[in-house]
């Protein structure tokens, strides 16, 4: 049993508490059980009261009208943290000094100095730290996983990727909105481009193979497209070229460019044929493995991943509690190094395009 405790109350965060509060056995995992044990507003004790009403939370759930007051709890074991990506860096700091174990929300922190200063912080005080990228624990991609590595449609030679959220955020919500505020580091690049770049580095960087078992860092190139009234980048393209193995990933993400959700979100494209996922990269619904054939290419596999009841944060959350059971402080699907070389990917996009945040948000 994991004793969770959750900083922050909007969507993320009452879509994971929800997930938290499914019995796993609906799931089919049995070794593993959450116990959501508190939950924290910055602003008042009533917002976090209000919270646990909204997702029903058992009566034994502590709610706390700051952060700091979580973390001094010693009940709680590790904390889900799920606030703007301009407080990623300072609200993990705060917990991992408290001595708790942390699940932080993606894009993991700003930049790439401050992912290294929490991987080094977690690493000297023994503790578990984990960027929730929940898409590389839903049993679609590990599917998808044991099709590359056994070959089916050959060696993969290039990975296209997209996430769309199409909306006209600043007309909606205003320019004050984290979509769109550069004091809240927004934009597309951290908040979308993050789900296409994970597909990439998964399939071309963690799980491919060198004969020396080195794994070199993608070469970078990047445009995007800036919203004229606060400076964040609106639709953002990142192309990775993994010189060694000769291969390319392409991820491109946008705020207000609009897709079809059961579009084909990524296609895994290899030399015998294509891994099709249908669904944004994010949750992605399901696959169609595609041969090549003379003369054309036929479906030679259909396949469905449907989500059990909740949203499908529980499958991460699964895993940081077997990694708390076994004694580990790092996670094997999303390793703290591969994090920060991602981070720094969205770095090298951010300098080519001239997009930085306010010095605040940026310092460690």
């Amino acid at each position: 049993m994991v004793n969770w405790g959750i900083i922050s109350t909007g969507d993320n965060a009452t879509k994971f508490a929800k997930d938290l509060l499914i019995d796993p056995s609906t799931r089919g995992v049995h070794n593993v059980t959450h116990t959501l044990t508190a939950v924290a507003s910055s602003s008042s004790i009533e917002k976090a009261r209000t919270f646990l009403s909204a997702v029903n939370a058992p009566s034994t759930t502590t709610a706390y009208g700051c952060y700091d007051a979580l973390f001094a709890d010693t009940s709680v074991e590790i904390v889900y943290i799920t606030t703007p990506h301009s407080l990623h860096y300072q609200n993990a700091r705060a917990a991992l000094l408290a001595g708790k174990h942390v699940l932080l929300e993606k894009a993991f922190t700003v930049n790439t100095a401050q992912a290294k200063a929490l991987v080094q912080l977690a690493r000297e005080k023994g503790l578990f730290l984990m960027e929730a990228m929940w898409t590389r624990f839903f049993p679609l991609l590990q599917y998808v996983r044991e099709l590359v590595r056994d070959g089916k449609i050959g060696p993969v030679q290039r990975v296209v990727a997209e996430r769309n959220l199409g909306r006209d955020v600043e007309r909606l919500y205003g320019t004050e909105h984290r979509l769109v505020n550069p004091a809240l580091a927004g934009g597309a690049l951290l908040d979308l481009a993050i789900y296409p770049l994970t597909w990439i580095f998964q399939i071309l960087y963690h799980d491919a193979l060198s004969e020396d078992g080195v794994r070199t860092p993608p070469l970078v190139s990047s445009s995007v497209v800036k919203y004229a009234a606060t400076g964040v980048d609106e639709t953002s393209t990142v192309v990775l070229t993994f010189p060694e193995a000769q291969t390319q990933g392409v991820a491109t993400a946008s705020l207000r460019v609009a897709s079809d959700p059961t579009d084909v979100g990524v296609r895994i494209l290899g030399e015998r044929g294509q891994i099709q996922i249908f669904g944004p990269a994010a949750r992605p619904l399901g696959i169609a493995v595609v041969q090549y054939e003379q003369g054309g290419s036929r479906v030679i596999e259909e396949k469905d991943f449907k989500i059990p009841a909740g949203h499908g944060l529980f499958w991460e959350a699964d895993a940081c509690a077997r990694a708390l059971a076994e004694g580990k402080v790092e996670s094997e699907v999303m390793p703290l190094d591969e994090t920060v070389l991602i981070m720094q990917v969205l770095d090298q996009a951010r300098e080519q395009n001239g997009l930085r945040y306010p010095d605040d948000i940026e310092a460690c």
